[in-house]
């Protein structure tokens, strides 16, 4: 715990003073947002099923921005093969950099929310809360395959290009599950008609998570 707490407080002081990742994933965020409300007409409407697909899209983005972050600043200096040689297990260098990504990611969904909020003519209401639990099952989900994949697609040439090409795909099923479950939240269905989406983002969850605490050493051990 004492190695997991030095990386993440290590990734969470230099976002801190620089600001870099947190600046950038909001205004992915909010770029994403914009397009999509003009290019769907939403704006004079309140469409929950195309402000919960468009907030899935920014989150999506800010997503895979906020997982390569977390490691380029090891891999720009060569410090993860120091971390690799340090007494740090791999797997727990993995945890730390799994809740570095999800804290930022969970930081552009604040900002995505309000925007899609205003842009798409919704209330602030007890739907924002029923939100909650769903953007946070996605955020753990896709930042937990995110950084698993940043870490093979950036010992590679156009690793940023390479990302969106493998993660997106296989985060397609708890994708779809989450716009479902994010449009039911926010048309005030009851929370039972949400049950079998909110199933599959959890065993999705537990999918990428688990792959990747056991996948990342071998993912890593060549650097």
């Amino acid at each position: 715990m004492s190695g997991f707490a030095a990386v993440l407080r290590k990734d969470l002081r230099l976002e801190l003073r620089s600001g870099e990742s947190t600046l950038a994933l909001l205004a992915l965020s909010m770029l994403v947002l914009v397009v999509l409300v003009f290019a769907l007409g939403a704006a004079r409407v309140r469409s929950v099923d195309a402000a919960a697909g468009a907030l899935w899209v920014a989150m999506v983005f800010a997503g895979m921005l906020g997982a390569n972050r977390a490691l380029l600043a090891e891999r720009d200096n060569g410090a993860i093969r120091g971390l690799l040689l340090s007494p740090l297990d791999p797997s727990t260098l993995y945890a730390a950099k799994l809740c570095a990504a999800f804290i930022f990611m969970a930081v552009a969904e604040v900002g995505a929310v309000v925007l899609m909020v205003l842009f798409f003519n919704l209330d602030f209401d007890a739907s924002m809360a029923r939100l909650a639990p769903i953007l946070v099952l996605g955020a753990i989900g896709f930042s937990a395959l995110a950084t698993l994949l940043s870490a093979i697609t950036g010992r590679t040439r156009g690793g940023d290009m390479l990302l969106p090409i493998l993660a997106v795909p296989i985060f397609v099923p708890a994708l779809i599950a989450g716009v479902k479950a994010s449009a039911a939240a926010l048309s005030g269905a009851p929370f039972e008609s949400m049950g079998d989406w909110l199933k599959i983002m959890i065993a999705f969850d537990v999918l990428f998570v688990t792959a990747g605490y056991l996948l990342f050493e071998h993912v890593v051990g060549g650097d």
